[in-house]
């Protein structure tokens, strides 16, 4: 395996300053909230189960590192965390793009996946990896959130050209011409070039 180009997450320190201040404010709420059932004989297991979720999430969030490889096939992203390390793979061929994350409450792709490779520490912006998956006669989507310095998505655009750091209806476009290619048994890459062929000549007609 060639690796083209390799980096790890990164921490900011107003990141980590603004992390901290939240996991303080959950742990004295925790902290509240066992005193209160141990010293008072309030029932409040749900609160502590509660808090006790909120602040595991901050601080896996906060302590997870991850490195980010580039070879000549494939994304591979390992992760170090609070539950053990994990490693994913995302062949090139099954990228349907990158854009900038915004939230929304109805996503125009419905993303069967959804993965944060990120630390909530790191002040960059956010960027979402779109893929696909077959999972036996059905194509899935997912996606990655992640944080990383442009030198990553300029060599990851000269094996996925023309979907990287671009809009998000560009990728959403995508993803359903590859579902639809899969639908009708296709073979993706002739049936993209075929698509893409025709809107790129009907262009030219239209600026005759």
């Amino acid at each position: 395996m060639s690796i083209q180009y390799q980096e790890q997450s990164k921490r900011s320190k107003a990141g980590i300053a603004l992390v901290t201040v939240f996991i303080v404010i959950a742990l004295g709420a925790l902290a509240y909230s066992v005193w209160r059932y141990v010293e008072l004989g309030s029932i409040a297991l749900a609160e502590i189960l509660i808090e006790g979720m909120i602040l595991f999430v901050l601080v896996s969030q906060a302590v997870g590192t991850y490195t980010f490889r580039l070879t000549e096939s494939d994304l591979i992203i390992d992760e170090v965390g609070l539950l053990g390390k994990k490693r994913m793979i995302i062949p090139y061929t099954m990228i349907n793009g990158v854009y900038q994350f915004k939230q929304s409450m109805m996503p125009p792709l419905k993303f069967r996946y959804k993965y944060r490779k990120l630390s909530s520490t790191d002040d960059r912006p956010v960027w979402a990896l779109a893929y696909s998956v077959v999972e036996g006669k059905k194509l899935k989507h997912g996606r990655v959130l992640l944080k990383a310095e442009q030198e990553l998505f300029d060599v990851l655009a000269q094996h996925v050209p023309n979907l990287i750091q671009v809009k998000e209806d560009q990728v959403v476009f995508h993803a359903y011409l590859r579902e639809d290619a899969f639908k009708h048994g296709e073979d993706f890459a002739i049936y993209a070039a075929n698509v893409y062929g025709q809107g790129q000549a009907g262009a030219e007609d239209v600026k005759e």
